[in-house]
């Protein structure tokens, strides 16, 4: 009987999906917690240079986290999609703010994390 520890990369194949949900409240979570309560006569102000700061942040954070990932399950797809989706969120803050591209690439950081971690889970279960 083997008992099968596992390592530190397994126990945290999590982290992109967090940073990647993370980016995305930055992003929609505070328009809607601004409208929320807005609704109780509570007004809140949010810079947008700090909203935009955090959402970078976030996406290089989940391009980390992905990379981390790849040096384990050796697939370059969740990399490439978020490297690609972590481009055009940083050029949508920083050049030419477009809410349709801003989703565009939070859904590819999204894609990407999910991506990495079932490619992670399934190259620890077969090895």
């Amino acid at each position: 009987m083997t008992t099968r520890v596992k390592s530190n990369r397994d126990k945290l194949s999590w982290l992109p999906g967090a940073a990647a949900v993370l980016a995305f409240l930055a992003c929609n979570g505070l328009v809607v917690l601004v409208a929320a309560l807005s609704l109780f006569g509570i007004t809140l102000a949010i810079n947008p240079h700090v909203q935009a700061a955090a959402i970078t942040l976030f996406a290089l954070l989940t391009l980390v986290f992905v990379m981390m990932g790849f040096r384990k399950n050796r697939q370059p797809g969740p990399a490439a999609l978020a490297f690609i989706g972590a481009v055009v969120i940083v050029g949508t803050m920083y050049v030419y703010f477009s809410k349709i591209v801003e989703s565009v690439g939070l859904l590819l950081l999204i894609v990407s994390a999910i991506w990495s971690w079932r490619a992670t889970k399934s190259r620890v279960r077969a090895s």
